[in-house]
């Protein structure tokens, strides 16, 4: 599975595709990036079960797209009946791309998930894991650690890329930046590699 921190990344990555708005209220600026962050890793919740109820799922619903559809569904009509200053500084479909933003993160670690469920049985993953998911051996492992800088190398720079072509900014002007990161990345995969086959 991708980290924790991934997926709060992904959630204020969508904050911060929205443009700066000088009137925004203080409690509308610190409520959204907070709903849209519990959004992006509310697919896990179903992980409190299993750690505190011993419950075996055989298919997590929870990383589905109808899951999708309906925690988002909920979450926009309840903000918009309780908090509508919330609902119309986000909108549904940010709040869907929340959601999904889990399913994409944990798909590019190699995690099988049945995104279509019910309508088909089948699971999707794809045929190479692009990210290398977190390290289930603690957090005072050597292999831990590694992945979850690995991981903040890739997603930083796509993140950043991300925000500023949704603000309009040039990325051009940024492109060495981005690049540096991209080739550490490229350098950490590398060294990691070489140090699990000796």
């Amino acid at each position: 599975m991708s980290s924790f921190l991934a997926h709060v990344a992904a959630g204020l990555t969508l904050y911060f595709c929205k443009p700066v708005d000088k009137t925004r209220r203080p409690g509308l600026a610190l409520g959204l990036p907070v709903l849209l962050v519990w959004l992006a890793i509310v697919p896990d919740f179903d992980y409190l079960a299993i750690w505190f109820l011993h419950a075996r799922f055989e298919l997590r619903v929870t990383h589905t797209l109808l899951f999708c559809f309906l925690i988002s569904g909920i979450i926009y009509w309840l903000t918009a009946r309780l908090k509508p200053a919330y609902a119309a500084a986000s909108g549904y479909w940010v709040l869907l791309l929340a959601v999904c933003s889990h399913l994409v993160l944990d798909l590019l670690v190699g995690r099988s998930l049945p995104l279509l469920w019910p309508f088909v049985p089948h699971k999707f993953s794809l045929s190479m894991a692009l990210l290398p998911g977190v390290s289930h051996t603690g957090v005072i492992s050597y292999a831990f650690w590694r992945n979850l800088l690995m991981e903040a190398c890739l997603l930083t720079p796509i993140l950043a890329a991300i925000i500023m072509l949704a603000r309009g900014l040039p990325l051009r002007a940024y492109l060495p930046e981005i690049l540096l990161v991209l080739a550490m990345w490229s350098g950490l995969v590398f060294a990691s590699g070489r140090l699990m086959s000796n």
